[in-house]
Order: structure tokens, then C-alpha cells, then sequence
């Protein structure tokens, strides 16, 4: 056995997956947490939907960027897992978490509640989700970078952000009327906070 990019142990060749997994549950739990739909503020006049999209979003960034610090840190300085480019494996988590919180609130925003999706669902679709794209970008930080891999990576996890604001952005447009009568239907049946 010839290793070409040998990785000193299992948690660091695990950290990727974990850190991941960790980043896309911490996105679909502040969705659930912290409303996406922007509440009319008296004084607060003519706000277009982007800005209230934007102005929405920048909360759930700032989270998702805080979520991102507390793994990374702990296991580059805590468990001190094997990775010889710390600030490129901290880039890839950070782009990672800003792809996954945009995605889910443009899911959320554009869809209400009937954005979540269920686990089969993730199973069908995994491979053109953004999840192997962040992990294979982290893991050319932990293993070695090969050739242009890490930015063709961090590129693809581009493509999502385009997506997500797309689905936010215009294809809200369509469900609003839905989403709203849903709403209005959940209120009434006080099952729903």
C-alpha cells in the first residue's frame, strides 16, 4: 500500500463528515427557531421584498457563521485534528454554512413549512445537494490538495448560492398567497405556535 495523502487518524479523517452534518443540522434547526417572514414595524414604510429577504438573512448568516467557528476551532485547537491548511479548512466551512442557511431560509421562505424535507427525500436526492461539495473541500485541507479541487469545490458550492437566491428571491414570489393561507389556517387551529 503506497499513501499518497495518508491521514494521521480516524477523527481526522471523520471531521469533514461530522462538521458538515453539523453545519446543514444547525441551518434546519434556526429555520425552525427563528421565523423567516419579516413583521410589519409601524414607521417602517415601502420595504421591497428583497430587502426584507436580505435584511432577514443577514441574521441567519451571522448565526450560521458563529455555528461554524465553534467546530472548527474545537477541532483544530482542541482536539487538534491533523490539518496542515487551518484558514483554507475554516474557508470551506464558512462557505459551506453560508450555502446551507441560504438554502434552507430560501426553501423556508419560498415554501413556508412545506420547504422541510423528509429523510428519503434526502436520500434520493443527496448527490445534487451541496453536502459532498463542503466535505470534499474540507478534506482536501485534512488530506492534501489535489491539483484545483478545493476552489472546483468551493465553486460548485457557488452554483447553490445562485440557487437559493432564486428560490427566495423569485420563486416566493408564486407562494406567497399559499404560504400566507397556510399560516392563517395554523393560527386558527392554536396546535401550531
Amino acid at each position: 500500500t503506497v499513501e499518497v495523502y495518508p491521514i494521521a487518524n480516524y477523527g481526522s479523517a471523520m471531521a469533514p463528515f461530522y462538521t458538515i452534518l453539523a453545519l446543514w443540522v444547525g441551518a434546519l434547526i434556526l429555520v425552525a427557531i427563528v421565523h423567516v417572514k419579516v413583521l410589519p414595524e409601524s414607521g417602517i414604510t415601502n420595504v421591497k421584498p428583497y430587502q426584507q429577504y436580505f435584511g432577514r438573512y443577514i441574521f441567519f448568516f451571522l448565526m450560521g457563521q458563529a455555528q461554524t467557528l465553534i467546530p472548527v476551532l474545537g477541532e483544530i485547537f482542541y482536539i487538534k485534528i491533523q490539518c496542515p491548511h487551518p484558514f483554507l479548512y475554516w474557508l470551506a466551512a464558512a462557505i459551506s454554512s453560508l450555502v446551507f442557511t441560504l438554502f434552507i431560509y430560501s426553501l423556508t421562505v419560498a415554501f413556508g413549512n412545506v420547504g422541510e424535507t423528509l429523510p428519503q427525500v434526502y436520500r434520493n436526492i443527496y448527490k445534487y445537494l451541496p453536502f459532498p461539495y463542503g466535505m470534499n473541500a474540507m478534506r482536501e485541507c485534512i488530506g492534501g490538495m489535489y491539483g484545483h479541487d478545493y476552489i472546483r469545490y468551493l465553486a460548485t458550492m457557488g452554483i447553490y448560492v445562485i440557487i437559493s437566491l432564486i428560490i427566495g428571491l423569485a420563486l416566493a414570489v408564486p407562494f406567497r398567497k399559499m404560504n400566507e393561507k397556510i399560516e392563517r389556517s395554523k393560527q386558527k387551529s392554536d396546535v401550531m405556535i
